[in-house]
């Protein structure tokens, strides 16, 4: 029988020390979930509100792509709750547009305002509609999100929900009180809205019954 010394067998490698982390390298990091380069970039010092030209965070991506343990850590680390990019959108806003209910609820947990307003004026509750994400939606709703709130063409949710088509998204508002009578920048209402989307839709239909392109 053979015997192996200690010698013979293969010595294991050290693993190689990454180098400094830059500011592109980190916000990349957090987008990718690469948690190894985050911790190599807070414990050499560096700040977890670093930004690049449009006021973009690592939270900002961790948010958007869903890297939950990720958000934890930035938010351990300082990282700022309420940081705003150059549109104004806090981290609430890029989570509701990723539909991650998970980070949503641990940035509200963590005190990010549920009724923060972009540059437009549109609230994290637009953008979960915009986005179809339900979830998100009703948890906005049920800590406090105003429900009818405008933007600055004075749309509601309601009106955005109708406008892209989001069925379920409108009987989420509804069901939680939405106004059917509130008028945006054009006066229209959401009602307004949905009879518009479907004489367009027949009017449409119309123009093209009989044209030879239109038959099977």
């Amino acid at each position: 029988m053979d015997v192996i010394s200690v010698q013979q067998l293969p010595q294991a490698q050290p693993q190689a020390q990454p180098g400094p982390v830059d500011l592109d390298a980190f916000l990349k990091a957090a987008a990718e979930n690469q948690e190894a380069l985050i911790d190599k970039y807070l414990a050499d010092g560096g700040d977890p509100n670093a930004h690049d030209k449009l006021h973009r965070r690592a939270l900002h991506w961790a948010c958007l792509k869903g890297h939950r343990q990720l958000v934890n850590k930035l938010l351990e680390a300082g990282a700022a709750v309420d940081a705003r990019d150059l549109l104004d959108r806090t981290p609430v806003f890029w989570a509701c547009r990723g539909g991650h209910l998970d980070i949503l609820k641990q940035l509200l947990n963590h005190g990010a305002q549920v009724n923060a307003r972009d540059k437009i004026w549109s609230t994290p509750l637009h953008v979960a509609v915009r986005t179809g994400h339900c979830e998100c939606l009703e948890h906005l709703i049920a800590c406090g999100a105003h429900i009818d709130a405008q933007d600055k063409e004075g749309d509601t949710a309601l009106h955005e929900a109708v406008r892209h088509g989001h069925y379920r998204a409108m009987k989420v508002l509804l069901l939680y009180g939405a106004q059917l009578g509130v008028r945006n920048q054009a006066s229209a209402t959401p009602v307004q809205l949905a009879r518009d989307w479907q004489r367009a839709i027949r009017e449409a239909l119309q123009a093209y019954q009989g044209h030879p392109r239109s038959r099977c």
